[in-house]
């Protein structure tokens, strides 16, 4: 099998993990009980590390992180024996099923934006980049005499081996080269939901993971790593706590725009040619792995098509906040089921909320609002839109894509409602807020099939009695293209 030597020390990592948990609890009797899984728990551990060792750069502090899980660590060299356990709980990444219970991924964080991210892929990526690299053992350099009063710089002596785990590249460039039909079917990268968004422990996946054991938080982590790193190189004297406050909890954050930002670093065909180098690189390492023999051209034309379909399918869509995130109530009754594809996208404004939100907290906190409003007020069966678009750059799952609305009185059987939250009677959202509907998720739904190539885009009032989306948004989206007129 493909990954049977990688994949079989994963699945003796987590065994010899669940025999600790369960059978010998004396192995975790210095790990923290019951951490909350936030990104802040994360900055806090930087934290206390940035202030013991004041002159160490952004990244060789990461690098302690990540080398604090190797066996060649010493805990109490560098770290407390709570932080060390600490460290070991935040970044050992691994899915985990007990019996008839659902999987669950570890390692993962609830970042302030609502996305979850894996540590260990933000950090592994900080430290070693994004790109496929054969040589994954790297060899960092910290001096040993860490008390305060002493010069606690890197030195020349080496303290650690850090390993760098398989890449993005090398993940995918896998998965497409040993998997029959891999590109003729949509790549599986699941998602899940916290047990809480206030203090959340557990994060469980909506479905199996796939044999590589990509997840949107794997993915996520990665992209975050790579746009750290270069926000990094740009101010080397920032502490990485800082990095990560200034990244996650700007008003509105960074983080929303991950994909559109990863993006921006790629030049023309390199990713291709780093899922390419991957699969190389494999090959080498792992003789007899199963691998299909593909001359030059062929694995070029693979890694190309490959690479085209993670764009597509990923990086050109946009994020969208799931029902369990923002907290929705349960659907009254019993949904009616789309006809798909459908023909139509219909434009609305909340009107109220009347603000438009920037944060996660305050959107989430706006579609639980309109749900019970929907529900309550008006005897709906749910929230009436389709999607909602927060000004934080996210947009939240209402009915989603499968389910028949109550968005547009006489039309919710085909078409979608999009709605802005805001009243954008005399103004509109920002333009990266715009673009998040009009560029990525139009063409993202045409690409995954959800809505026709020659759908038509239509104001609310267009079709019905109203003011709605406002006189200001209704200008805006006139001029998208496939635009409608009445």
């Amino acid at each position: 099998m493909l990954f049977l030597s990688w994949y079989l020390v994963e699945v003796k990592m987590a065994v010899y993990q669940l025999i600790c948990i369960f059978v010998l609890p004396a192995c975790f009797s210095a790990a923290p009980s019951h951490t909350i899984m936030k990104m802040e728990t994360f900055t806090d551990l930087l934290q206390e590390l940035e202030s013991r060792f004041p002159e160490w750069p952004a990244k060789d502090v990461a690098d302690l992180l990540l080398s604090s899980n190797t066996k060649q660590f010493q805990p109490h060299q560098y770290l407390s024996d709570r932080q060390a356990a600490l460290a070991q709980v935040l970044l050992s990444k691994k899915l985990i099923s007990l019996e008839g219970m659902p999987w669950q991924e570890q390692g993962v964080v609830l970042a302030p934006d609502g996305s979850t991210v894996a540590l260990r892929s933000l950090v592994d990526t900080v430290v070693c980049g994004w790109k496929a690299n054969c040589d994954v053992k790297k060899l960092k350099n910290h001096k040993r005499d860490v008390e305060p009063s002493k010069d606690t710089r890197p030195s020349q002596e080496p303290h650690s081996h850090t390993t760098c785990r398989i890449s993005l590249p090398s993940v995918l460039g896998l998965h497409f080269a040993s998997l029959k039909d891999s590109l003729q079917v949509p790549l599986y990268v699941p998602d899940g939901c916290w047990d809480s968004t206030t203090d959340p422990k557990t994060f469980q996946l909506h479905g199996a993971p796939s044999i590589t054991d990509l997840t949107l938080a794997n993915i996520n982590g990665v992209l975050d790593g790579a746009l750290l790193r270069e926000m990094m190189i740009m101010n080397e004297t920032q502490k990485m706590s800082d990095l990560l406050h200034s990244y996650y909890g700007g008003i509105p954050a960074r983080s929303p725009y991950r994909r559109q930002n990863f993006q921006a670093l790629l030049e023309e065909g390199e990713f291709g040619d780093e899922m390419g180098k991957a699969i190389e690189c494999y090959r080498k390492q792992y003789q007899g792995s199963g691998l299909p023999i593909m001359t030059d051209e062929e694995l070029k034309e693979t890694t190309a098509a490959a690479a085209k379909q993670f764009e597509q399918q990923y990086l050109d869509c946009p994020a969208v906040i799931p029902r369990c995130q923002w907290g929705a109530k349960p659907y009254k009754g019993t949904p009616t089921l789309l006809q798909l594809p459908l023909q139509h996208i219909y434009i609305h404004h909340t009107y109220e909320p009347s603000r438009p939100c920037l944060s996660f907290k305050d959107c989430s906190a706006d579609m639980r609002s309109m749900q019970r409003f929907h529900q309550e007020d008006r005897g709906w069966d749910d929230i009436g839109y389709s999607f909602v678009v927060g000004s934080d750059g996210y947009l939240y799952e209402g009915r989603g894509w499968l389910w028949v609305g109550a968005h547009t009185l006489g039309h919710n059987s085909i078409g979608y409602g999009v709605s802005f939250i805001g009243n954008f009677m005399a103004s509109v959202p920002e333009g990266p807020i715009l673009s998040l509907v009009r560029d990525r998720f139009l063409s993202c739904a045409v690409t995954s099939e959800y809505i026709t190539s020659n759908y038509t885009v239509q104001g609310h009032r267009q079709v019905v009695r109203t003011s709605c989306p406002g006189d200001a948004l209704f200008q805006k989206i006139s001029a998208w293209k496939n635009f409608k007129e009445s």
